[in-house]
């Protein structure tokens, strides 16, 4: 059985005032369920339309009596251009189609001010720009998928996108190129793994892999790359001071501890209730930067350091107090611009329902990626509280990374305490409540097969990293990196969303241009790069792609070279 959202498909559609194109793809594939120009365009992008198809795909692709479910696609297009012949972007979260700068006006993809890691690729080549959800994400979601998880594997989804690339293919005929960004490019590793032939070009960014569902590569790559000692002191002493308060130092006279299980336990003060707040502070404690490394440079940081002081001396306090230290760890926040707020909040205690720290109690409560509006019975708090489809993934096939106490615990007796509770109680992958998480164990051997794929790739692979990003710690291996068909760049002073638009590193940027742009032809315009008097012609030499006007040569970022 499968439930649909019935204001976007209907059972009988009109769709005679569909394009050309997309009739024709409509009418060669019977699994398309149907379409509908469901977004208007946007005020600034007024040439470009954006389609919905729900595309039918099995539970289980080798027993496909066992069910289906409608796997959601967004197309976007410049109506101005012959779409059947653009160069195609698959490009896929990982997760929901759910950011809503994109999901709202999905051609602003287009504009000149959105040139960003998940869209740059089709900006440079005015591409068809395809957004693919993740089976078990929101829309794409089977009836009531909380009551079986086992059909929520990578092999499984790798042949959703692959139904659907080849479907697609019967109309759209231009180069295809897929990206995705995190578990997008994660998602992006594996659909060459399955399926190398789907795309021309495979283009990861900030794809990390473990083979452990409880990897300390980030935290060691904290520790040593992206800081300079002066920040990583400061994050490493604050983050120590976490624990000078906890209830296993009896003799601590910090305030700490108290001050955040005030806020967050009120009057319960049952084990399991007081066991649930500590691991929200122990975890705050240990995640405490982490944020800031990943997605903020050092800059930004810095700036917000003296920003802070200023906030903290406009108290007249010396520094950062208990008070400030259980701000930080309440609201699980770096910046103390609402520090003021909170003060007032934490005054009108005991009213616990007004305490701002609550929610970090209730996070393992909420679901990951799934709109439980659509797919949930909102009376089922079971339900809704442990249907965790990227949990279920990471626990079972692709890893996740873990933060240990080995460096912020006072001795290394409570370190060797706190290590063992996060193993068993808390860490990266925790569900309190349900024993189905609990009882999956992690394999290696998507992970062992992923890699092989990608040192042996056939295809090009182009892998994007942020320097100062703390997921670039669990980065491809250099060992998996053959440097003819798979290349890798780490981008200094770029994060997680890292872009080569940015052109932070002008050589790096431009050898990942010209690698894309050997596949995928000249990008949009690249014709005007000089003198519109002078004829062009796009020539390869040496691997690269080059505009020649007359006898001389341009890159096809309009720089001469010889």
């Amino acid at each position: 059985m499968v439930m649909l959202c019935a204001g976007l498909i209907s059972a009988a559609a009109d769709n005679s005032g569909n394009p050309q194109w997309l009739q024709a793809l409509l009418q060669q594939n019977p699994d398309i369920i149907d379409s509908t120009a469901a977004y208007d365009a946007h005020p600034s992008a007024p040439g470009y339309r954006t389609y919905v198809i729900f595309f039918h795909q099995p539970l289980e692709h080798a027993n496909p009596g066992l069910g289906q479910f409608p796997m959601r696609a967004l197309i976007t297009v410049n109506t101005n251009n012959d779409p059947t012949t653009a160069v195609n972007h698959f490009y896929c979260t990982g997760y929901s189609i759910n950011y809503d700068c994109i999901f709202r006006h999905p051609d602003s993809t287009f504009l000149a001010e959105a040139k960003m890691c998940s869209s740059e690729i089709s900006h440079r080549y005015n591409a068809n720009f395809i957004q693919i959800e993740h089976r078990y994400f929101q829309f794409s979601a089977p009836y009531q998928c909380w009551t079986n998880l086992d059909y929520l594997r990578a092999d499984e989804a790798a042949e959703d996108f692959h139904n659907l690339a080849e479907a697609l293919k019967k109309v759209l005929k231009g180069k295809w190129v897929m990206s995705g960004v995190s578990k997008g490019g994660i998602t992006t590793l594996l659909q060459h793994a399955f399926y190398p032939n789907d795309m021309d070009i495979y283009v990861p960014y900030s794809a990390p892999f473990f083979r452990t569902d409880r990897d300390t590569v980030m935290q060691e790559y904290w520790y040593t790359h992206g800081w300079d000692q002066e920040l990583l002191d400061w994050f490493m002493s604050v983050r120590r001071a976490a624990f000078e308060g906890t209830p296993i130092l009896k003799k601590s006279t910090n305030t700490i501890w108290p001050i955040f299980y005030k806020m967050n336990a009120g009057k319960d003060t049952t084990q399991a209730y007081t066991d649930t707040v500590f691991c929200a502070y122990i975890s705050n404690a240990a995640y405490f930067g982490f944020l800031e490394h990943a997605y903020t440079d050092t800059a930004t940081i810095r700036k917000q350091f003296v920003k802070n002081d200023s906030i903290i001396n406009s108290y007249n306090w010396n520094g950062y107090n208990d008070t400030v230290l259980a701000y930080i760890y309440s609201t699980d926040r770096f910046a103390l611009d609402s520090l003021g707020n909170w003060l007032d909040t934490l005054r009108k205690y005991p009213d616990k329902k007004q305490i701002p720290g609550r929610r970090l109690v209730k996070q393992n409560y909420r679901p990951f990626g799934i709109a439980e509006k659509y797919w949930w019975d909102l009376d089922d708090s079971y339900h809704t509280g442990n249907a965790k489809a990227y949990e279920y993934q990471a626990k079972r096939e692709l890893g996740s990374f873990d933060f240990r106490y080995d460096l912020l615990a006072p001795t290394p007796e409570e370190a060797a305490w706190y290590n063992n509770h996060w193993k068993t109680t808390v860490g990266c992958l925790r569900d309190f409540t349900n024993p189905y998480f609990a009882s999956l164990t992690y394999s290696p051997a998507l992970y062992d097969r992923v890699m092989e794929a990608t040192q042996n790739a056939t295809k090009p692979i182009i892998l994007i990293y942020g320097e100062d990003d703390t997921w670039t710690g669990a980065a491809v291996k250099d060992e998996f990196v053959n440097g003819s068909n798979v290349k890798k760049f780490i981008l200094p002073a770029q994060n997680h969303l890292v872009c080569f638009s940015s052109n932070t590193d002008k050589t790096q940027c431009d050898a990942i241009r010209a690698a894309m742009d050997a596949v995928l032809g000249a990008p949009q315009g690249v014709d005007q790069v000089s003198s519109d008097q002078v004829p062009s012609t796009k020539v390869l030499r040496d691997g690269q792609l080059l505009i020649k006007r007359g006898e001389a040569f341009y890159t096809l970022t309009g720089n001469r070279v010889n």
